[in-house]
């Protein structure tokens, strides 16, 4: 662990926490939810995907081209996703399903952006 990281660790530990504590309460879910939360920002800071700033300590990294057009392409298919399961969701709902399908599409569109940009970015 490096001295010149301390605040960005500092910061993104308090943001999981938060964003944990507001998503799932004060329970024990919320402490695994901020652990993998926590864990992710470890892994953008030391995966070497991104450039890193020393300069700006709370904010250091810095996305090059290559990861640009990863985040491009990723945003690109979670938004197809995500616009085609929404039209289709109502047919899926009377097929399928006996509940409201709709309100799954923004999650379901999260993890294919996360996905799809872990796995382009891991292929380097």
């Amino acid at each position: 662990m490096k001295k010149g990281y301390l605040p960005y660790y500092l910061t993104r530990a308090i943001i999981s926490i938060l964003f944990s504590a507001l998503v799932f309460g004060l329970s024990w879910v919320a402490g695994v939810f901020a652990a993998v939360l926590f864990g992710l920002f470890l892994l953008y800071l030391h995966s070497g995907w991104f450039d890193v700033n020393p300069a700006t300590p709370f904010t250091p990294l810095r996305r090059d081209p290559r990861a640009r057009e990863i985040q491009r392409k990723a945003l690109i298919a979670a938004l197809v996703c995500g616009t085609t399961l929404f039209v289709i969701s109502p047919y899926l709902s009377n097929w399928f399903l006996n509940a409201e399908t709709r309100p799954i599409v923004l999650p379901i569109g999260i993890i294919v952006y996360f996905g799809v940009q872990f796995f382009l970015l891991s292929r380097t």
